[in-house]
Order: structure tokens, then sequence, then C-alpha cells
């Protein structure tokens, strides 16, 4: 079913004049006008029903880590309040450091190496290479020639991502699932403490950027260019276009949705007949019985075992010696 085709199966049930046209009506027919917007109220309200999306607004996320090699460069502590500026680098290739849209806040990358205070964030960047320059938010703690790594840490989400799935989140690189998402605490504590320099499994966090989105961050930063990292989220994609591009609200007629159409047909039926005054206690209950019956059966259900076992046991009794434990029998 399309926009059109729900919305005139509504108005042929009410009864009103069945509109020929929905969106190009939209501000010239009272009737189309009326269904346009009642459908996406529909629409939007039925996405959030369920607490972790519908099965259907389920998306994965693929993405890598940026990072530049390891390279010769020069620290000196020079500009507005004596920050950190390394020049001498070859900021191109595979990877390339953009500078931030905003001076004075950070581009995502961090940098590492001779002089570079923890948590030094890159705030400029001067693209010509070989003697291409990086800004740091701090100062060094010594000048002059050395080493130096450059890592992004701030990765933009999907453009249509609404919540992330729990426990989704894995380094595919290493085999590992990644720690979080952290809270601003426990976030603070791995940055500024002396702990938070000991791990190697990837922890993440949600943050708002600068720009004014939101971000996914990761620590410690990724230093190994190109590693696999993968989660999944729900999409605010709720409908989608007749091309298959999904959408968070409809724009033409011909758009159809991703979350069943039925429901969201009955959705806009007791809408229409609240805003037109007329009885809609009956469909009203028929639309809430019908989602609660959908959200019941939707992605099906795990077979329940009476006597579970959580735990994933290697060593027991019956792979471990009860004496001389870490010896060579017979000593």
């Amino acid at each position: 079913m399309s926009l059109l085709t729900i919305c005139q199966s509504v108005a042929a049930s009410i009864p009103l004049a069945l509109p020929s046209a929905i969106v190009a009506s939209v501000g010239q027919d009272e009737t189309a006008t009326l269904l346009y917007y009642l459908a996406i109220k529909a629409g939007e309200e039925l996405a959030r029903k369920p607490d972790f999306g519908w099965v259907d607004q389920v998306r994965e996320y693929d993405f890598t880590t940026s990072s530049l090699p390891q390279q010769a460069g020069t620290i000196a502590n020079s500009g507005a309040g004596g920050v950190a500026v390394i020049s001498g680098l070859t900021l191109s290739g595979s990877v390339t450091i953009a500078a931030p849209a905003n001076p004075v806040t950070s581009s995502g990358w961090y940098a590492f190496g001779t002089g570079v205070r923890n948590n030094s964030l890159i705030t400029a960047v001067t693209n010509a290479d070989p003697n291409s320059t990086v800004t740091l938010s701090l100062p060094a703690t010594q000048t002059g020639a050395g080493q130096f790594l450059l890592g992004q840490s701030d990765y933009v989400l999907p453009s249509d991502y609404k919540t992330p799935v729990d426990n989704t989140f894995w380094d595919r690189s290493r085999f590992w699932s990644m720690r979080g998402p952290l809270s601003p605490q426990q976030w603070q504590l791995y940055k500024s403490s002396v702990i938070g320099r000991a791990s190697i499994q990837r922890r993440f966090r949600f943050r708002r950027s600068p720009t004014g989105t939101t971000i996914l961050s990761i620590d410690p930063v990724p230093t190994d260019n190109g590693a696999q990292l993968v989660f999944e989220y729900v999409s605010t994609g709720w409908c989608q276009s007749s091309g298959g591009v999904f959408q968070s609200s409809w724009l033409a007629d011909t758009d159809t949705g991703v979350i069943d159409e039925y429901l969201i047909q009955l959705g806009l039926l007791w809408r229409v007949l609240r805003r037109k005054g007329m009885s809609y206690s009956e469909e009203l209950d028929e639309y809430e019985h019908e989602v609660s019956k959908a959200m019941s059966k939707d992605g099906g259900a795990a077979i329940l075992n009476l006597t579970p076992n959580n735990s994933l046991t290697l060593i027991g009794p019956w792979n471990l010696p009860e004496t001389n434990f870490g010896g060579v029998l017979g000593t």
C-alpha cells in the first residue's frame, strides 16, 4: 500500500470524498491536507511503539577507524595561549584530516608522541604536504623533533540513526565486543585518570558534537587505520520512497511503509474519525489490539529452557587436576 491508497481506503470507509492526490493537494484540498498530516502522525506514533524498534527498522552500520601512521615532525609551543603546533607532517593519502568546522572546537582527531600531552585534540589543520601542520588544544611538555601518531576518536553516525541496539558493538578486526555505552562519569574516569591508559579493549560513548549532531566517540583513540567496527541501531525510517530510500515522513503519494501499512491505516482511521467529531472508540480499540498482536510477534521469540545455564564454563573438575596444578606430573 502507498500513501495514496492508504488515505483513499480510509476516506472511503468514513466516507469522505476520495482524494486523487495527497502530497500535491496539501494546502489546497482540506480532506487531503487532513489525511496527509494525520498519516504522518500515525506513522510516527507507530514507529515509537516498541521500546527497541520494529524489526524492519533495525539496521547494521559498518565503519572503519581512521589514523595516520607514525611519522617524524617538529613540535613547538606557539600561537594564542602557547598551544602545541606540530609541523613537517604529511596529512594526505588514504586518510585526510580536515580542519574542524569551528576553529575553537575539535576535529575529532587526537595527536600522540614526543611532548604531546594526554587528550591533545587537533583544533586546526594546514595542509601543505610534506610540511603540513596541526594545532593542538594543549601546550607541549617538550619541544623539538620527534615521532607523532594521529588518530580519529569521533565518528559520524548514520543519517537515519535513532537509538542503538544494546550489546551489538563489536571490533571485528580483533573479535572483541566493545564496552559501553559509557556514562559521562565513566568516560572521564577512563579519559582523565591513570587507569584509562592501560586498556586496549575499545570503549565507546554517544556524545553531542559542537556542530549539534550526535557522534560516537571511541576510547582508547584508534591508532590502527582501517579496523572494522560494527553495531546495529534503530532507524528513523518508518516509510520509504518508491525507490527504497528510507524516510522519516511521507514525501510523495507513491511512498510505502517500512513498518506494517495495515497498522498505519488503522491508526489513520481512528484519528480522522476523532477529528471529524465521530465515534472512534471501536476503531481505536481495534488499532491497539492489532498493534499489540504485531508487537508480540515481531521478530519471533526464543525457545526458553526451563533449566538454563547462562555461564560459559571452560575449566572445571573434568579437566583440572586436584593436585600438582601448574607443575609437571611425576616431579
